[in-house]
């Protein structure tokens, strides 16, 4: 029972920790930009919301509730609308960010409460607002949960329910996922026999498991904003100013994408 529980945590922690590395994604971008102007409070809040909706989108996808998505699938063009506006207005303000030097020397953290306001809520809109993550978070957990039951260890079962979803998805969407079913028919041949063991219920090993998603995905933003706070005055202002500009120009380049995608769902 607790070998399940430490199996499902641990790996939760993890893919939590090491998906949100990369720093391709809206709320990399935003929390770095952000972190090299000092506005720490303002980063973690927006980890927060971020995760908040991570935890949300990975219990869906692992506990099975994939009907649910059956629903949200007809709102997805106008949420990507929706979402590319917010984005775009986030990315011009971010590219008119200027610092100075005596920013950058006179304190590393801008404690100033005004300043800071609203990371939360733009975490939250940010990742609600971009539907990939959902089946971004349902491939990569069916993916971990059957390689981890497939060398033995012990998933509660959790891998048996992600089988069922992707077909549940394959459904709900009309598309195949073709690399998924390969992988997953290749672990069904290959699984070793394991005797059957007492286990958490499903319910508990699925919070779990996203709950430690969320967390290490704040635990990554939480270092990554600390040590950019730190070492931002290591930098020459013209090139921080320079990376704030790059990152906000790749905002609104994903902002133009997601309206493109959206119109086209229309279509």
């Amino acid at each position: 029972m607790t070998e399940s529980f430490f199996v499902i945590f641990t790996l939760g922690l993890l893919a939590g920790f090491f998906f949100s590395v990369p720093i391709a994604g809206p709320i990399s971008i935003l929390i770095t930009s952000n972190a090299l102007k000092g506005k720490l409070r303002f980063c973690l809040r927006t980890a927060m919301g971020g995760a908040v909706v991570e935890f949300l989108y990975v219990f869906i996808a692992v506990f099975g509730l994939t009907s649910l998505f059956a629903y949200y699938q007809h709102l997805i063009p106008y949420i990507l609308i929706i979402g590319s506006g917010f984005l775009f207005l986030v990315a011009i303000k971010i590219i008119k960010t200027k610092l100075t030097i005596n920013e950058i020397q006179e304190k590393k953290i801008e404690n100033d409460k005004l300043k800071n306001k609203g990371g939360f809520r733009t975490g939250l809109l940010l990742n609600f607002s971009n539907p990939s993550l959902f089946l971004g978070w349902f491939t990569s957990s069916f993916l971990l949960l059957s390689f981890a039951s497939s060398v033995g260890l012990n998933t509660g079962g959790l891998d048996i329910i992600m089988h069922k979803n992707v077909t549940s998805i394959e459904q709900i969407t009309g598309e195949k996922f073709e690399k998924l079913d390969e992988l997953n028919n290749d672990f069904l041949k290959t699984k070793k026999t394991i005797k059957p063991a007492k286990t958490l219920s499903p319910l508990i090993l699925s919070l779990t498991f996203a709950a430690t998603v969320g967390f290490g995905s704040y635990l990554w933003f939480y270092l990554l904003s600390h040590f950019l706070i730190k070492y931002k005055e290591k930098l020459r202002i013209d090139w921080l100013n320079g990376l704030i500009k790059l990152l906000g120009v790749f905002l609104l380049g994903m902002s133009f994408y997601l309206i493109y995608k959206g119109m086209a769902l229309f279509g």
